[in-house]
């Protein structure tokens, strides 16, 4: 099968979360977690999170794998640092590499089975996948906005797979990973109305604000699908597992 950015072959296994996110939910090796849809009773039971077989090639792969190590090592440090709810965090660092980790998730999202979550970005497909594997400039429609979301003063990781969204009558692509949430500008209009003004194409500071978790939907349906009977019974058997060390 032919890979969809290069056109080579063969495929690999790609994980469509990047493994390391998938990994941060787990508290020891082994353990598997429910990947649950909102509107659907079945779930998966995974150690690394989704992958597709049918749309990377390996070496395409390694290049979206550099932005997403980056994003990896920054939220690992910025969950690190003490926040308040509703305040501003500044960080240095290389905004557009958040940028083309965004577009990144987003174009995997859009060329995706259907059943694994697929979304539609309209027109803005080409342009996903140049600022996602770097063949250009990011497009002026494209941009980024991050929040860190808290659970009382700490961060829980997390993630939630993208779904489009709209915003202050601007199209988003929405997702979390690593407790941040992430809004992906795919749009031709922009705003400068708080919060929605801290946009991270060409910074060299990644500034974000700090808000509680349980005020974004991604907390609240979290917290809904794992009271699902059947969700809830399989948490509850990999918790009363024994441990390597038991």
């Amino acid at each position: 099968m032919p890979c969809l950015n290069c056109g080579s072959s063969p495929t690999i296994d790609a994980h469509l979360i990047p493994r390391s996110f998938a990994l941060e939910v787990t508290d020891e090796r082994g353990e598997q977690h429910a990947i649950a849809f909102q509107h659907s009773p079945i779930f998966r039971k995974s150690n690394t999170g989704l992958y597709d077989t049918a749309i990377l090639c390996a070496p395409c792969d390694q290049i979206l794998g550099q932005n997403e190590k980056y994003v990896l090592e920054f939220l690992r440090a910025a969950r690190l640092e003490p926040a308040n709810h509703h305040s501003v965090c500044h960080r240095s660092g290389d905004g557009d590499k958040f940028v083309r980790f965004a577009a990144g998730i987003a174009w995997k999202f859009s060329v995706t089975r259907p059943e694994y979550g697929r979304i539609g970005v309209g027109p803005y497909a080409s342009a996903l996948a140049d600022a996602a594997f770097g063949k250009a400039a990011i497009a002026a429609n494209i941009d980024l906005i991050v929040f860190r979301l808290l659970t009382g003063n700490n961060s829980v990781p997390f993630y939630r797979l993208p779904r489009t969204d709209r915003q202050e009558g601007i199209n988003f692509v929405r997702f979390c990973v690593g407790s941040f949430l992430f809004l992906l500008k795919i749009d031709r209009r922009t705003t400068g109305s708080p919060p929605f003004n801290r946009w991270l194409k060409g910074v060299s500071i990644i500034s974000y604000e700090c808000l509680a978790a349980s005020l974004f939907e991604e907390w609240k349906v979290g917290a809904q699908i794992a009271a699902r009977p059947r969700v809830r019974s399989y948490l509850d058997r990999m918790r009363r597992r024994p441990t390597a060390a038991g």
